[in-house]
């Protein structure tokens, strides 16, 4: 993460992926970061670092690998209810989609869309999925209903005896949606890594300052 401090070619040609004296002070204008007039040539360049307009989109950039151009006011809004909100943190990608359209304050993002930013904390090692535990639901157009296991268990249990009965596949699948609401799925749970609390306290402090600048505007 970029900070307010000098930063010597090396160091800073690192985090900006980029060794030209030019390309790094364009991805400092493009990203919002200020600074003073750069001293020194070559290897022995210095660029004081002054102030960053929006922190928590330098940090989605450099230690996430977002692009520039993402939509991070989408970015924030998702990464408030991923890591404040348990129960949403375990549901699955669509029903989240639906959640976050029901909230007047939140724009609209696709399930495809949680699903890659969700991956960038997991690449990030900060949230990581538990392939032995699910959660099981029903779904259908804008409808999903969470159920137990035993449930989800049942419905796939009566459409492949549907199918031994000789019906299509479309068919069992309709008896399904008939009788259950929807279509059974299954999606593996989302956790918090617990060995990363303290990079997770930082990604929720700079959350809150960007939603208290945008609340003091």
């Amino acid at each position: 993460m970029i900070e307010v401090r000098e930063y010597g070619k090396a160091e800073l040609s690192t985090i900006l992926n980029t060794n030209n004296r030019q390309g790094m002070l364009r991805k400092l204008d493009r990203w919002g970061i200020f600074y003073d007039a750069p001293r020194g040539r070559g290897n022995d360049l210095i660029i004081p670092i002054t102030g960053i307009a929006d922190r928590f989109k330098v940090y989605c950039i450099t230690e996430l690998g977002f692009n520039a151009g993402a939509d991070f006011h989408k970015v924030r809004d998702l990464y408030y209810y991923l890591l404040n909100d348990d129960e949403f943190l375990s549901l699955p990608d669509e029903v989240k989609e639906y959640r976050l359209d029901a909230d007047p304050k939140s724009q609209h993002i696709s399930r495809q869309t949680i699903a890659g930013y969700t991956n960038k904390l997991i690449n990030a090692n900060l949230l990581w999925r538990d392939n032995y535990e699910y959660i099981y639901y029903f779904a259908y157009k804008h409808t999903q209903r969470i159920v137990e296991r035993k449930e989800y268990l049942s419905a796939w249990h009566e459409y492949w005896s549907d199918i031994d009965s000789g019906l299509y596949s479309a068919e069992a699948i309709f008896n399904m949606r008939v009788k259950y609401g929807g279509i059974a799925r299954k999606q593996a749970k989302t956790m918090r890594n617990v060995f990363y609390l303290k990079e997770i306290n930082i990604l929720q402090d700079l959350i809150q300052e960007s939603q208290e600048n945008e609340i003091e505007e």
